[in-house]
């Protein structure tokens, strides 16, 4: 069963309003290449929602996880994602484990602006805040990358296929799970950003900071870092900015306040500059250049299983010419 099939199969199983008819399978299948997509980097900053909630700042802070190299970091979180979405189920639950055993040592108390919040990784509202934040994201960004409007079920069609790839990195209570609907996960941001988000000296640093991004290393050699080096000094402000105001952008406005970066009337004639060049990228790129090597080669297999199902017998049984019967 393909994984559009299972977003149909999952929404017809539940109690819900939405009309499984409404669903556009080519918008889905759309939206599911989006969560794999290049483009989507431009947005990274709209994660910033994660550390503002203390608990989660806090961790961040005191293991260094921002200190070290930020931009490897966001890396290093793209490629569990891609394994959570993209992977095949053994790949899935075994990336999900150990993510899990490897943030069992992420607790304590924080230092310097957190002096005083105690935080474990694997406490329910963080683990489940942190999980939400990467789902809307992927949903708030969509339409800005490809100019496609979701339905409202198929909003809850995304979400669905969202909620079932991050399963396995549920946690067993039931308070660590995922919201069931979209528009429970939608009042719990609510929530949360009401009673339990909060602006901070360490969340407007690290989000002014984008300007200074460090160069990503993962999988590069050392003479490539050292002979890019220069050329990222140079153009790291101006992708910095363009990642300050589209993830700006995608992000609920009372959230986006809380980074202290200031959203001027100039940014949106900017933004509208951005999201032309994306979606013409999105429609003119191929996918071996669009997407992920995970994710365009996942979509290789896919097609050929099914050109291979294409050519399959309708019945093995003895036709009706071979059966003795009359052949009139």
């Amino acid at each position: 069963m393909t994984r559009d099939a299972h977003i149909r199969e999952v929404l017809n199983s539940q109690q819900s309003p939405v009309s499984a008819t409404a669903i556009r399978p080519e918008v889905m299948t759309e939206f599911r290449k989006h969560t794999a997509s290049a483009l989507s980097a431009v947005f990274a900053g709209a994660a910033f929602d994660q550390v503002a909630l203390a608990p989660v700042a806090a961790a961040v802070d005191r293991t260094g996880r921002f200190a070290d190299n930020f931009a490897d970091r966001g890396v290093r979180s793209g490629f569990s994602s891609l394994l959570a979405i993209w992977g095949d189920p053994v790949d899935r639950a075994a990336e999900a484990e150990w993510l899990k055993m490897r943030h069992r040592d992420v607790h304590g108390r924080g230092a310097g602006h957190y002096h005083e919040i105690r935080y474990s990784a694997l406490a329910p509202d963080a683990w489940v805040w942190v999980g939400l934040s990467g789902v809307f994201v992927a949903l708030r960004t969509f339409t800005y990358c490809t100019g496609t409007v979701l339905r409202p079920a198929e909003q809850e069609a995304a979400y669905q296929m969202l909620r079932e790839s991050f399963s396995d990195l549920e946690l067993r209570a039931e308070s660590g799970k995922l919201p069931a609907t979209l528009a429970d996960a939608s009042s719990y941001y609510d929530r949360m950003l009401d009673t339990e988000l909060r602006s901070s000296p360490f969340l407007v640093e690290q989000f002014a900071a984008l300007t200074r991004l460090p160069l990503p290393t993962i999988g590069m050699s050392a003479p490539a870092r050292a002979a890019l080096s220069p050329l990222w000094l140079l153009v790291r402000p101006l992708v910095g900015h363009v990642i300050q105001v589209c993830s700006s952008k995608a992000m609920v406005p009372k959230m986006q306040a809380l980074t202290g970066f200031r959203l001027r009337p100039h940014h949106d004639l900017e933004f509208a500059v951005y999201i032309t060049v994306l979606r013409a990228a999105w429609r003119l790129l191929p996918d071996r250049l669009l997407l992920a090597p995970l994710a365009y080669n996942r979509l290789q297999y896919e097609k050929l299983v099914h050109a291979h199902r294409k050519y399959a017998l309708d019945t093995f049984s003895v036709p009706a010419e071979r059966s003795g019967g009359c052949p009139i």
